[in-house]
C-alpha cells in the first residue's frame, strides 16, 4: 500500500502534461546549466531556441493521432524541393527547438524538409499524459502518413532526442512508417519504459525497486492508460534494416549509455553506426562534439540516400 501511494505521487509529477509553473521551473534550471557549462551566450541560444525556429515561417500543421489526440508540427519546407524529410522528435520535457537547435544548421545543409512535432502532452499538442514512447510512436506513425499522402515519394529519416529516441526506434517496425524508412538517428534513448523506470528508481535510492515499479506499473496503467512493457527497441532493432546512427553520452546518468549499446549491439542493419561523446551528459553530444556529429549525420544522410535508391518500396 506505501509503494502504491508512492508510485501514485510520482506518477502524477513525471507523467502528467507539465504546467507553465512547472515548464518555467524546468527551464530555468535547464538554462542555468547550460549557462554554467557553454557561458550566457549559449544559455540565450537556448531560451530563444523555439522563437528562432519560427523565425523561419515553417508551416504550421495540425492532426489527429490515433486515439484522438490532437497533434502539432512546424513543418520546414528545402529549396530546391526535397523527397526526404527529416522527422524531429524531441525529449521528454523537451521542445523541438530545445532538443534540436544546434543540429538545424547541419540539417538544413543536407537540402531536406524538416518537420518538427510537438510530442503529446508537450507545447502545442494535446493529452494530459507524457507515455515515453508507448503512444507516441503511434504518434508518429500519424505524421509520417501524413507525409506519404502529401507525397507518394516521401523518404523518411526518424531522428530522436531521449524519450524521443526511444520513440523513433520503437516507430520504425511499424508498418506505416516502414514502408517509407530510409534512415534512422537515436541518441541517448532507452529500451524500454520499464528500464528507464527501474534504472532512476535504484538511482533515487529505492530500497526495493522491483516491488515499487510493479506498484507502478498498476498505476500507469490506471492513471495513464499506457503500460510500461508496451514495447521494448530491442524487438525493433532486431528487424531494422535502414542505414542507423546510435548516439549516446558517456557522461550521461539520467539515461545510461548501456541502454544504446545494446541497442546497437542487438540492431541487424549492415548500416549501422556507432558514436559515443566523452564527457557529454544527457541530450548534449552535439554541443560536445559538434563537428564529429555532423559528420556522422551527413554519413548517416548519405547511406540514407545510397539504401532508398536500390529499395523499390523506399
Amino acid at each position: 500500500m506505501v509503494y502504491k501511494l508512492i508510485a501514485s505521487i510520482i506518477i502524477r509529477k513525471l507523467f502528467r502534461r507539465p504546467g507553465e509553473r512547472k515548464i518555467r521551473k524546468s527551464n530555468k534550471k535547464f538554462l542555468s546549466g547550460i549557462k554554467q557549462s557553454g557561458g550566457p551566450e549559449l544559455a540565450e541560444t537556448f531560451r530563444r531556441a523555439d522563437e528562432t525556429l519560427d523565425s523561419f515561417a515553417p508551416e504550421e500543421i495540425r492532426i489527429e493521432s490515433f486515439d484522438g489526440t490532437p497533434l502539432y508540427g512546424r513543418y520546414f519546407t528545402a529549396s530546391p524541393a526535397s523527397d526526404y524529410t527529416f522527422v524531429l522528435l524531441h525529449g521528454y520535457y523537451g521542445t523541438g527547438g530545445k532538443n534540436f537547435i544546434l543540429q538545424l544548421d547541419a540539417l538544413r545543409d543536407l537540402g531536406v524538409n524538416i518537420l518538427i512535432v510537438d510530442q503529446r502532452a508537450h507545447g502545442k499538442s494535446g493529452g494530459d499524459y507524457i507515455t515515453f514512447g508507448a503512444k507516441e510512436r503511434f504518434d508518429t506513425g500519424e505524421w509520417v502518413k501524413l507525409l506519404v499522402s502529401r507525397n507518394e515519394n516521401a523518404k523518411i529519416i526518424l531522428y530522436g532526442v531521449s524519450m524521443g529516441s526511444s520513440t523513433a526506434l520503437a516507430a520504425s517496425s511499424l508498418p506505416a512508417v516502414k514502408a517509407s524508412l530510409c534512415g534512422i538517428i537515436a541518441d541517448c534513448g532507452f529500451t524500454s519504459p520499464a528500464d528507464e523506470f527501474l534504472h532512476l528508481a535504484v538511482c533515487h535510492g529505492h530500497t526495493a525497486p522491483k516491488k515499487f515499479i510493479d506498484q507502478a506499473r498498476e498505476v500507469v496503467k490506471e492513471k495513464a492508460d499506457f503500460s510500461t512493457d508496451a514495447f521494448t527497441t530491442l524487438d525493433s532493432v532486431k528487424t531494422l534494416t535502414v542505414p542507423a546512427l546510435f548516439v549516446h553520452g558517456e557522461s550521461d546518468r539520467f539515461v545510461p549509455k548501456k541502454f544504446t549499446l545494446m541497442n546497437y549491439e542487438t540492431c541487424t542493419s549492415p548500416y549501422k553506426r556507432l558514436l559515443l561523446v566523452e564527457n557529454a551528459t544527457h541530450a548534449a553530444s552535439f554541443y560536445h562534439a559538434k563537428a564529429r556529429y555532423t559528420e556522422e549525420i551527413k554519413a548517416l544522410f548519405d547511406e540514407a540516400v545510397a539504401y532508398s535508391s536500390s529499395q523499390k518500396n523506399c
